[in-house]
């Protein structure tokens, strides 16, 4: 998945994605089928009328990022079927590690002593945990 921007004062799925992006992403996982840019654009509400054109550079940014597929269908005249590639629970451990990574790849030190510290890490079978998890973002980011 590729973040490119995050906004930390936002609490849901518009922390990594922009508010279409997030209404769209949302959307998909709901329906949990392959949507064309039509359909998907015909069941928007119409409080939040949206141009196909709009739908389509949606869906194609949320394809770019990793986070849905599409599949060209030949029949009816060439389209995509989208559909969401991660579910809500992977999306958000793939913004954690994102996040996580990024911060212990530029500030390790005060990353893990804010965590340890903010979980009130007492015994050492925790530490270990956090230290593993910890170790496998570090990996990760430095790939």
């Amino acid at each position: 998945m590729k973040l490119h921007s995050l906004r930390p004062h936002n609490r849901d799925l518009r922390f990594a994605l922009g508010d279409l992006e997030a209404a769209i992403l949302r959307e998909l996982w709901a329906l949990n089928k392959p949507v064309s840019v039509k359909d998907f654009q015909a069941r928007t509400p119409r409080t939040r009328p949206l141009a196909v054109t709009t739908v389509a550079t949606i869906l194609d940014r949320l394809y770019q990022k990793g986070l849905v597929s599409r599949q060209l269908v030949r029949e009816g005249g060439p389209h995509y079927l989208y559909r969401a590639r991660v579910t809500e629970k992977e999306f958000q451990h793939e913004v954690v590690d994102n996040v996580m990574g990024t911060l212990l790849h530029g500030f390790n030190e005060v990353t893990v002593a804010y965590l340890a510290e903010r979980m009130g890490v007492a015994n050492s079978g925790d530490q270990r945990v956090i230290g593993k998890y910890l170790n496998r973002l570090r990996k990760k980011a430095d790939k």
